[in-house]
């Protein structure tokens, strides 16, 4: 745990004004693309005189002990509520701009559609003409195709939801050279000195180089893990597939009907060999890489055989106020390879 004091102290900003009273929260990055948010409670009754929705909102961690000059959060407020006492905040990152009540919506039929464009370049021309026609809400220099592309052909509908249209067609992106280790893609948001800059990432492969790598003597405050039992019999189209004799018991899944018995017993080889990779929830609360963002690898060096070695991030938290520390989340998420392939 790191102490918040006159070499670390976080700084907030709501509509570019530094917010001088003091302040503290907690910020969620739960990956799967899902919304980053800020939960913050200010001790300034002053604020209650200002109408705050949708304003622009940024923290600053400066955990290294010096002013950063891009923040760990950046996004809109959201929703608010004042006491007598204090003002509570909670603020969605950039792509609440494109998903929810208040997000842009599109329409999209056989007259005007987006037929042979990819997600990334439907997305960059949603943007474009529609969030930043004023100013730059979100910034596009960062934005790339998934791999491999997958493409918004015979998608239709009126006030489509855009950020849910498009994970709806980004999951059927997956790379599959691999057999046994099948990576996919997810929408994420990269911090800017200037802008929130959205981008597509490819899952990286679990034995990829680490970006740090934590122990007890360099990162590591605590550690637990819950082990799971991972599927080792899946049943489909009337057939079981077994993983090994099952000295633990049998633990079941299911796939969705695939018209070929050839396809439908590799979806469900692969169902279990990707269970049986990821055994564990791995929680760390460390004291370095603050910044790190999920899907990154890092290696965990304990002596505990089960949870030592390379791990993917999969969702971090951070808090900040008195005090300031940082959560990971490790190994949570398991792909489900039947939601990318065609029935």
């Amino acid at each position: 745990m790191t102490q918040e004091n006159s070499t670390n102290k976080h700084k907030l900003f709501i509509d570019g004004k530094e917010i001088l009273a003091s302040s503290s929260g907690r910020i969620t990055f739960p990956g799967n693309n899902q919304i980053n948010t800020l939960n913050v409670k200010i001790e300034n009754v002053d604020l209650q005189n200002d109408s705050l929705f949708n304003k622009k909102i940024e923290l600053f961690l400066n955990q290294s002990g010096t002013d950063e000059t891009t923040p760990i959060f950046r996004g809109f407020v959201k929703s608010f509520t004042h006491t007598d006492a204090n003002t509570s905040i909670v603020a969605g990152d950039v792509r609440t701009v494109l998903t929810g009540k208040e997000g842009v919506k599109d329409t999209l039929s056989n007259s005007k559609n987006a037929d042979g464009k990819s997600v990334g370049q439907y997305l960059y021309d949603i943007i474009k003409d529609k969030v930043n026609y004023d100013n730059t809400v979100i910034g596009l220099d960062m934005l790339r195709d998934s791999n491999p592309p997958v493409f918004m052909t015979g998608v239709r509908g009126e006030n489509l939801d855009v950020y849910q249209t498009v994970l709806s067609v980004l999951k059927k992106s997956i790379d599959d050279d691999n057999f046994t280790n099948p990576l996919t893609s997810f929408i994420d948001v990269y911090e800017g000195a200037s802008n929130s800059n959205i981008t597509i990432v490819k899952d990286k492969l679990v034995s990829s180089t680490p970006s740090y790598v934590f122990s007890y003597r360099d990162g590591i405050s605590s550690l637990s893990y819950k082990r799971r039992q991972p599927s080792n019999t899946v049943h489909y189209k009337g057939r079981v597939e077994k993983y090994t004799n099952r000295p633990s018991g049998q633990v079941s899944m299911s796939i969705a009907d695939i018209k070929d018995v050839g396809e439908s017993r590799n979806l469900a080889l692969q169902e279990i060999l990707i269970s049986q990779q990821q055994k564990d929830d791995i929680r760390i609360m460390c004291t370095k890489a603050y910044d790190i963002a999920v899907g990154s690898i890092v290696q965990l060096d304990v002596s505990d055989d089960d949870v030592s070695g390379n791990h993917r991030v999969q969702g971090k938290t951070i808090t900040f106020g008195k005090s300031m520390n940082c959560t990971l989340e490790l190994n949570k998420k398991r792909v489900k390879v039947s939601d990318y392939i065609n029935q």
